[in-house]
Order: C-alpha cells, then sequence, then structure tokens
C-alpha cells in the first residue's frame, strides 16, 4: 500500500511538472512592468488626435485615457484579469470632437476586462462580453 501512495504522489509531481505547474497561481509577472497604447476598442480606432496608454506596475495600472488619467489595482493569473477600483481624473475635454464618448466606453471596457492575451508586441484585454481592448507596445510606436 505504502508503495503505491509513492506511486501515486511521484506520477501527480510529474504531471506538475511537465504542465509547467499550471496547478500553480501564475504571477503577474508578464504584465508588470510593460507599457501599452491603445490600437482599437469595440473594433475602432481612437479619434486621430487622442492616445490611450496603460502601464502595469506592482499591481496598479495607470495611464492616460486620451483627456483624463485612471489608475486601478490589478490582479493577473493564467490568462485572467481583474481590474478593481478603476478611478480617473474629472477634466472635461473638447478635442478632438467625441473624445469624452470613446473615453467613458474605453474605461467601460478596462473596467470589465476579463481575460487578457500577449501576442508578440500586442496586448488583448477582453471583456465577458467579448469586446476588446488591443494595444501594442509603446515601444512599437517609436
Amino acid at each position: 500500500m505504502k508503495e503505491k501512495l509513492i506511486l501515486i504522489l511521484i506520477a501527480i509531481t510529474a504531471v506538475v511538472i511537465l504542465s509547467g505547474c499550471s496547478l500553480l497561481p501564475r504571477s503577474r509577472k508578464d504584465l508588470d512592468g510593460t507599457a501599452w497604447v491603445l490600437e482599437s476598442y469595440g473594433g475602432k480606432a481612437p479619434l486621430p488626435g487622442s492616445t490611450m496608454t496603460a502601464v502595469f506596475e506592482d499591481g496598479q495600472v495607470s495611464g492616460s485615457a486620451s483627456c483624463n488619467h485612471y489608475f486601478a489595482d490589478y490582479q493577473a493569473s493564467g490568462g485572467r484579469i481583474e481590474i478593481e477600483g478603476l478611478g480617473w481624473t474629472e477634466m472635461a475635454c473638447l478635442n478632438p470632437e467625441g473624445v469624452m464618448e470613446q473615453e467613458r466606453e474605453i474605461m467601460s471596457f478596462l473596467g470589465s476586462s476579463a481575460t487578457y492575451q500577449i501576442q508578440g508586441t500586442r496586448l488583448v484585454l477582453k471583456t465577458g462580453s467579448g469586446q476588446q481592448l488591443v494595444f501594442s507596445t509603446l515601444e512599437n510606436q517609436r
């Protein structure tokens, strides 16, 4: 019986090791220290003259939402992401026209992000309803 138990424990250990320790929670290290600029939201390109950024650092995401600056806590593990406590400054901007509506829509998508995927130089955040925010690395913008 003891030998059977040892074989079972060895088998479980091997499965965990071979699966890349997928039973253990992943850290947010793949997002931590990264900076991104928005390419599209909900299938639309940002308005010309507006720029939205996202910087992930030490469990916080922050950046420019085009007019206002935003900030939130985040946790990411295994392709899932939770963004909590989303807040932003409350400036009003008139240019480009429609920037405030765009900003509200983008912040709504950001606050309800459920999954993330890094695809080369792109970050895709997806809401539970399937809306996407697609970013590229800031380095690609220079």
